[in-house]
């Protein structure tokens, strides 16, 4: 998931993401941990790889 948002937000020129996903479905600890999760794994991982990688030119 990561990898994905990185590069679109590299493709896009992205200086901003906002992310809305549906997850009313779930249980209330499952939506905790999946919004606990994006914070603690997946947007760290993001702004690492967009560092990391070149940008477009």
């Amino acid at each position: 998931m990561a990898r994905k948002i990185a590069t679109v937000a590299r493709d896009l020129r992205l200086s901003r993401f906002d992310l809305k996903y549906d997850i009313m479905h779930l249980p209330r600890e499952a939506r905790a941990r999946t919004i606990e999760l994006l914070g603690s794994e997946v947007a760290p991982r993001v702004r690492e790889l967009l560092a990391k990688e070149p940008t477009h030119v």
